[in-house]
C-alpha cells in the first residue's frame, strides 16, 4: 500500500495542507517533484509551488510535459530523486492523455506500488489516483458556460469516483451524475483531503465546517453520508 494525499481544493488554511503532505513523507526536507501539466506547465504555478513547499525546506523541481521531452532516464531520475510528486490542478482529460503518451501513468501507478514516494495534488491531481472524477475539463474548450463531465480512465489506484470542490456552485451536479456510474463516489468540499497511509484511509481537513461525503445509489435511490474527518 502506498501514499496518497488528494486535496479537493485550497481554503485559507491551505498551508495545514501541504504540512500534512510533507509530513507523510517522514523526511524533514523532502524533495518535491512538481507536475504541471494540467495547467499547462505555467511558470507561475511553478514558481508558486517552489515558494510554497520551500518554506517547509523543500527542493522542488518540475517535470513539465507540455515544453518539453524527457528521454526514459531523464524522466526516471526525476521520479527516482521525489519523495513528495505532486500534481497541479487545471484540465484533468487532457493531463491524463499526455501523461499516457509519455508513459507517466504507468510509472505513477509503480511508485504506489512500492511506496516510492508520497502521491499528492489538488483537484486534477485528486482526481487521478482514482477510476475517474467529476471534472471541469470540457470548460477549458469551450467558448461559454462551465461544463461538467467525466474525467474517465485514471490511474485507479481506488476504484471510486472523485468529485472535488464539491461546494462550488455547480458541483452539486456530481449528485445526479453519479447514477450512470456503478461505483461508490467521494465528493469533498475545498479545504479537505483524501489521504491512504500506513495507518489505512482517512480524511483530513484544514478548516472547521468542512466535509467529506460517500455517495451511492441503492435500486436508484441516491444514499449520501458524512464520513469522519480529521482535523489538521
Amino acid at each position: 500500500m502506498g501514499r496518497v494525499f488528494a486535496i479537493s481544493g485550497f481554503s485559507p488554511s491551505r498551508t495545514k495542507l501541504f504540512s500534512h503532505a510533507v509530513k507523510l513523507t517522514r523526511k524533514e526536507h523532502p524533495n518535491v517533484l512538481y507536475i504541471g501539466t494540467a495547467g499547462g506547465d505555467a511558470p507561475e504555478r511553478i514558481a508558486n509551488t517552489e515558494e510554497t513547499f520551500g518554506a517547509f525546506g523543500c527542493e522542488v523541481r518540475a517535470l513539465s510535459l507540455t515544453v518539453r521531452r524527457y528521454s526514459d532516464a531523464e524522466m526516471d531520475a526525476l521520479l527516482d530523486w521525489a519523495d513528495l510528486i505532486y500534481v497541479g490542478g487545471g484540465d484533468t482529460v487532457t493531463m491524463m492523455r499526455i501523461w499516457r503518451e509519455n508513459g507517466l501513468d504507468k510509472r505513477l501507478a509503480e511508485i504506489y506500488r512500492t511506496d516510492a514516494a508520497v502521491l499528492s495534488g489538488v483537484s486534477a491531481g485528486a482526481i487521478c489516483w482514482f477510476a475517474c472524477g467529476h471534472s471541469d475539463s470540457e470548460s477549458f474548450h469551450k467558448s461559454e458556460g462551465w461544463h461538467f463531465c467525466w474525467a474517465d480512465g485514471m490511474l485507479d489506484l481506488f476504484h471510486k469516483v472523485y468529485c472535488p470542490h464539491y461546494n462550488d456552485p455547480g458541483r452539486d451536479s456530481f449528485d445526479e451524475m453519479l447514477r450512470e456510474k456503478n461505483m461508490e463516489g467521494l465528493a469533498l468540499e475545498n479545504g479537505a483531503a483524501f489521504v491512504e497511509d500506513g495507518d489505512g484511509q482517512y480524511f483530513v481537513r484544514a478548516d472547521e465546517g468542512v466535509h467529506a461525503y460517500s455517495l451511492s445509489y441503492e435500486n436508484g435511490v441516491l444514499k449520501k453520508t458524512s464520513l469522519p474527518i480529521r482535523d489538521l
